[in-house]
């Protein structure tokens, strides 16, 4: 199935499982999520040295189907970007990265 507009799973709660910040990463993402669907958001995530936001890619899939792909993630080595199912205060889902 792999990626679909976000009108497509409108009527699904959804559920971030991953955050990438390098476009190879978000490549081998789409590798490992080839047959689920997901929905990918561009998102700012931080400024650089002169003040230019930088975007990265939020990966969200069916909240039944996060665990699974959580663990084919971690399974093909991209612990660094995978998102937790809780969140830390701030809002914003906690990453590995975070940790």
């Amino acid at each position: 199935m792999a990626r679909v507009e976000p009108e497509a799973l409108s009527s699904q709660e959804l559920a971030p499982v991953f955050f990438a910040t390098k476009l190879k990463e978000a490549q081998q993402v789409e590798h490992v999520l080839t047959d689920v669907p997901f929905v990918v958001e561009v998102e700012p995530y931080s400024r650089s040295l002169f003040g230019t936001l930088r975007y990265g890619a939020t990966f969200y899939v069916i909240a039944g189907q996060a665990d699974d792909c959580r663990s084919r993630l971690m399974t093909a080595g991209l612990h660094r970007g995978v998102i937790e199912e809780s969140s830390d205060r701030s809002g914003r889902p906690q990453t590995r990265k975070d940790s």
